[in-house]
C-alpha cells in the first residue's frame, strides 16, 4: 500500500475522531480509528501488529456497550452524564462545529510538518511515513485539550492510545509488540468507563415517597 493511500485513510479516521459526537461517539472512534491505523500498523510491524490494533478497536467497541449493559442491570442510581458539559451550559460536544473543523485543520498542518521533518527510528522523515500517526495523535490531543465532557475525554484518549501504539511500531518494528498491546489496552478501559457512566445516568434512582 502506498504512502498517499495510507495518509488518506488516516485523514478520514482522524476527521471522524474530531467530528463524532453524541451517544455512540466512543464506539465509532474505536472502530474507525482502529481501521484507519491498521494498514500503517501492518506495514510498520507486520500482520500481527494490525491484528493487535484491530483487536483493541473491537475490544473498545464491545467494552462500552457491555459495561453499559452491566450497569443497567444493577440497582438504579443517579450518575454523571458523560455528555453533559462540566460547569457550562450544554452547547454540543467539543464546542461549535466550526471549532471542530478548525481543530482538524490545525491537526492536518501540524501532522504534515511533523511527517516531513521528524525522523522516527529508521524511517526517513522525507518519506512522510509518520503522517497517519501524527495526524490521529494530534486530533486526539486537541479533543482532550478542548474537552467539555467525559465523552470528549474518552474519544481523545482512545485516539491517542491507538496512535501512540502504532507510532511505537513505526519506531521499533514488531519487536515492541507486547508493549504496544499494553498501551492500547487503554482503549477498552476508556470505552467501558464512558459506557458505564452513560448507562447509570440514563437510569436515575427511583423517587421514594415517605
Amino acid at each position: 500500500m502506498n504512502q498517499p493511500l495510507l495518509d488518506l485513510i488516516a485523514f478520514a479516521a482522524g476527521a471522524v475522531a474530531v467530528m463524532v459526537d453524541r451517544r455512540r461517539a466512543v464506539f465509532v472512534t474505536c472502530v474507525v480509528v482502529a481501521l484507519g491505523l491498521a494498514p500503517a500498523a501492518a506495514i510498520y510491524g507486520g500482520g500481527w501488529a494490525a491484528v493487535v490494533v484491530l483487536g483493541a478497536g473491537a475490544a473498545g467497541a464491545v467494552a462500552g456497550p457491555m459495561a453499559g449493559f452491566i450497569a443497567g442491570r444493577m440497582a438504579p442510581r443517579p450518575g454523571l452524564d458523560p455528555l453533559q458539559p462540566v460547569a457550562a451550559a450544554h452547547e454540543g460536544l467539543f464546542g461549535p462545529r466550526s471549532a471542530r473543523v478548525a481543530a482538524a485543520v490545525i491537526a492536518l498542518i501540524a501532522a504534515s510538518w511533523v511527517s516531513f521533518n521528524v525522523p522516527v527510528g529508521s524511517v526517513a522523515a522525507v518519506q512522510g511515513a509518520l503522517f497517519p500517526v501524527a495526524f490521529i495523535f494530534t486530533c486526539g490531543v486537541l479533543r482532550v485539550f478542548l474537552a467539555r465532557t467525559v465523552t470528549d475525554l474518552s474519544v481523545g484518549v482512545t485516539a491517542i492510545a491507538l496512535a501512540v501504539g502504532v507510532g511505537w511500531l513505526l519506531r521499533g518494528g514488531s519487536g515492541p509488540l507486547p508493549d504496544v498491546a499494553g498501551v492500547i489496552a487503554i482503549v477498552p478501559v476508556a470505552a467501558a468507563v464512558e459506557g458505564w457512566l452513560a448507562s447509570r445516568h440514563r437510569r436515575p434512582a427511583p423517587v421514594t415517597h415517605p
